[in-house]
This record gives structure tokens, sequence and C-alpha cells, in this order.
């Protein structure tokens, strides 16, 4: 059985007439200061009594006020020193990370025989000057040759991915071979990837008529997906490593029924190319 509340005034109603009672006497107060006329005796005991009663609330009131302005000033400093610790931490972690990532690119340089990585390179922009019609997808010639430095074997890229290597310059002028060059000696090694597997293969043709390159060489082809990333492995000490080649855009079969062969999407638009940037490894540039 629920107990009946004995409280016949609840403490809140009591605290609302306490404080409605207060600012009546406030009330009367200010009216009272703002007359000219003598006070009599009745109202010069009231305004002195608001006087003392306000004067004996004021102190701890404007205290407690000030107690917690200073605790919310204090808190937010709190909440201030979190954040800048937690970014602090931030750093420090990022700062770990980045060491740990040199260190495991390293040892697969060194497991892999990798010998550049695109953070050997610096880069040399250059216009392409001419094309031959007849062998449109084979080569193209640049307006930077030996005098800026270009030689042999330099990598040719855009902002997209790889556009092929320099095969042979002049002093202002070179001529570069791009990968969708159909040459048996043109094969590069090549890994194709996504978050759960890397597979490594061979890039050895151009399909033209599809517009595809072709990668021989992985046998596991179940794995690949359509849109899965296909980046140069740096395996063979000519192409960096993780320079973008293209994505898986169908899985086949040779013509013979033996092999699978993975066709490639090139990120580059090989039929309209206006400017290239040559890559230079920094040891060589000094």
């Amino acid at each position: 059985m629920r107990k009946k509340n004995t409280n016949k005034y609840p403490l809140r109603y009591i605290i609302l007439i306490v404080i409605l009672f207060f600012l009546l006497l406030m009330a009367i107060f200010s009216y009272t200061l703002k007359t000219d006329r003598k006070l009599n005796v009745v109202e010069s005991l009231i305004r002195d009594t608001i006087t003392g009663v306000s004067k004996f609330f004021y102190i701890p009131i404007n205290y407690v006020v000030n107690l917690f302005d200073d605790f919310n000033e204090l808190n937010n400093v709190k909440k201030e020193n979190d954040l800048l610790r937690n970014e602090l931490t931030k750093i420090d972690s990022i700062n770990t990370q980045n060491i740990e990532l040199k260190r495991q690119l390293k040892m697969l340089q060194e497991e892999l025989d990798i010998e550049y990585s695109l953070t050997d390179y610096e880069y040399l922009n250059a216009t392409i000057t001419s094309r031959n019609i007849g062998f449109w997808y084979n080569t193209i010639t640049i307006d930077k040759g030996s005098y800026n430095g270009v030689r042999e074997d330099m990598i040719v890229i855009n902002s997209k991915g790889l556009i092929g290597r320099v095969v042979s310059t002049t002093n202002f002028t070179s001529s570069v071979k791009l990968i969708t060059t159909n040459d048996t000696n043109n094969k590069l090694s090549v890994l194709v990837t996504n978050s759960d597997y890397s597979l490594y293969g061979l890039l050895y043709n151009y399909n033209i008529e599809d517009g595809v390159l072709e990668v021989e060489g992985i046998s596991n082809t179940e794995i690949v997906n359509i849109n899965d990333l296909v980046y140069t492995s740096g395996m063979g000490g000519i192409f960096p490593s993780g320079i973008l080649i293209g994505t898986v855009s169908a899985i086949d079969t040779d013509a013979y029924g033996l092999s699978k062969i993975i066709k490639v999407k090139p990120a580059v638009d090989f039929s309209s190319l206006n400017y290239v940037t040559v890559l230079k490894r920094k040891d060589e540039s000094k």
C-alpha cells in the first residue's frame, strides 16, 4: 500500500514563496528609493531591513556565482587540455605508424628485390611534341632531353598513371615507348591487388580493338574481382613500385584455353596525351 505524503507543503513551494516574498521586498525598496519625500518610521525601517537582507544574501550569492564561473572556466580549460593532449597523442601515433610503414616497405623491397619506390624520385614535367600516326600506341616524343637530365629507361607518367619509359634521347628531346606497345621485350611485372590479396603477373600485350592491357601468369584468378587495381610491382629494376596502371575489366582464357588472362582498363587515356612527367631518380640528379 502506497504511503501518503504527510508533507502538505512540498519544499519547492516554500522556496517559491520565499523568492516571491524577497522580490516583493525588493520592489518596495526600489519604490522607496525613487521617492524624494521624507520617509516615515515604518518606511525607514523597511528600507533598512531590506538593505541589510540584501547585503546578507548578496555576498554569499555573489560568491557562489563567481565560484560557478571559475568552475566553468576551469572545466573549459580542462576540456581544451584534453583535446590538445588527444591531438598530440594522435600525432605520436601517426609518427609511429609512419616509422612502422617505412620499416615494412624497406623489408618488402629487400624481400622482393625492389630497388626503387616512388619516394626515391623527383619530377620533371614535359610536353608531347610529336606522335607517329601509324604507330599511335607505340611511342611519343617529349620536349625534354639529356640537357634536362633525362636518360634512357627513365619512367614517364601523368596524373592518371603509368605512360612508359624513355628509350632514346637527344639534347632537347626524348622518345618514350608506351606500355601499350606490343613488343615481346616490353613485358612489365605488375601487382594485381585489393584489400584482401596481392598477386604478381606480367603485362605482355595491348589489345587495340578492346582498348585493354593483358596480364598473364596468374593462376588463381578466381580471387580476382572486376575493378581491382593493377600497379607496377617494382621488380625488374626499371619501373618503381606503386605506379597505377589500371583496373581489372575482365578475366578471360587464352586462345588455347590453357591459361587465364586478366584484362586491364588503363588508367591513362592513351588516345589523347598532351603532358607527361619524367621520374628522375634523386641519386642520379645530384
